[in-house]
């Protein structure tokens, strides 16, 4: 999934405009070589030094332009963005408020430059989770580009997007989809059909279809975001092994084991040479698991499960959520080769993780303790099942009555 594409990122367009006034003063070649430098530091990927030229490009801007000019809103969301490149979220949004503010201010209401400040605000907010604080700005920065830019314009497609993929993560499939099908139908006709932008979009799509169990849907524009990544990119791309991840899931579920083989080891071996501690690479070697289940090659799915769980240890913590459903996994395959007191011990993991950030009486450790009271009664502890199935019997007993005592409408 492909969301909060940062539009207007710096004043490029903005240099581009000034470098072609006659006799530039010297506070302009200042300002033009400042904005240069940046840009080039962002664009090589060394990003604290970026930060700290932006910080000069900032002051400078202050100093000769005035603290409320629109060049100072466009270097305040430059180094917004740059310091989340960094991780600093928390530095980042007051930037990101300061700049909106700015060109609330200097700008009329309906103003696209107010588009994009708030689709970065919003930007910020998705990624931390915090859902119901992006959405109205998503929604107020897709009203401004409806009114005030053509129907097939690029930014236009990224508000779709990025109000798409917040709906997505809310689990709002039905509200994300037609959103997804304009954003894809506008950057077709606005970019060549082998642009990247359009992968993006119907691997959004694709999404979708494989959340709603549309595997046929969703098979056809998996593989030609994947040629589109193919072209675009050099061989070693992580987005390329991100969407042969996507299409050999795709594949699993139509029972396709034979085609999701060859894409799990591509994107296996991509992940060994270009970010093997990463978490992606624990995400392909998960669903890689997966496949090898389907087949009835235990032996080799535990392995797999075995490095995704160290891998998101070392990135998450050992009682992060993430864990959760591989060790769901991983007991699994241990069960399935017999060993039923290791796969107990993975499930009781697994167990605790979900409640430490459930609670207790979450209906969605039903299913789990199920699992549970069957292995406790596997490995000859039956009193200890017991105790499992009655917790499951209370859980459900408490989200039925709270099911039946909500109203109707």
């Amino acid at each position: 999934m492909f969301p909060f594409r940062r539009m207007a990122y710096g004043c490029g367009a903005f240099i581009f405009i000034l470098s072609l006034l006659p006799n530039a003063s010297p506070q302009q070649n200042n300002w033009d070589e400042l904005n240069a430098r940046v840009d080039s530091l962002y664009q090589q990927g060394k990003y604290e030094a970026a930060v700290a030229a932006a910080h000069q490009l900032v002051d400078f801007a202050q100093e000769k332009f005035g603290a409320e000019a629109p060049n100072v809103a466009a270097c305040l969301n430059k180094l917004a963005v740059l310091y989340e490149e960094v991780g600093n979220l928390a530095d980042a949004e007051p930037l990101y408020e300061r700049a909106l503010e700015i060109r609330e201010r200097s700008a009329g209401p309906d103003n696209p430059e107010i588009a994009a400040s708030l689709n970065n605000l919003g930007a910020l907010y998705a990624d931390q989770g915090k859902y119901a604080q992006a959405e109205p700005l998503y929604e107020r920065a897709l009203a401004i580009r409806v009114k005030t830019l053509d129907a097939n314009n690029p930014d236009l497609a990224t508000s779709l997007n990025n109000l798409a993929v917040l709906y997505d993560f809310e689990g709002r499939e039905d509200d994300a989809l037609p959103l997804y099908e304009r954003a894809l139908a506008i950057r077709e006709r606005a970019f060549a059909p082998d642009h990247p932008e359009v992968a993006k979009s119907l691997v959004n799509l694709a999404g979708v279809y494989r959340e709603e169990s549309r595997y046929s849907e969703a098979e056809p524009l998996y593989r030609r975001a994947l040629a589109i990544d193919e072209k675009a990119f050099g061989p070693e791309e992580p987005e390329i092994a991100t969407t042969l991840d996507d299409l050999g899931t795709v594949y699993i579920a139509e029972g396709k084991y034979a085609d999701a083989e060859p894409l799990y080891k591509r994107a296996t071996a991509l992940a060994e040479r270009n970010f093997a501690k990463q978490p992606l690479a624990a995400t392909i070697f998960t669903d890689f698991a997966k496949l090898d289940v389907a087949e009835g090659r235990y032996a080799s799915a535990e392995p797999l499960d075995i490095r995704a769980l160290a891998i998101l240890e070392e990135n998450f913590g050992s009682n992060s959520l993430r864990l959760a459903p591989i060790l769901g996994g991983l007991s699994e395959v241990l069960y399935l080769q017999g060993r039923y007191m290791e796969a107990t011990t993975a499930l009781q993991r697994e167990l605790e993780i979900q409640e430490k950030a459930l609670g207790r009486d979450d209906a969605a450790l039903v299913p789990i303790l199920d699992n549970y009271a069957s292995l406790l009664l596997k490995t000859n502890h039956p009193a200890e099942a017991a105790q499992a199935e009655a917790r499951m019997r209370a859980i459900r007993t408490k989200a039925n009555a709270t099911a039946s005592s909500d109203p109707a409408n």
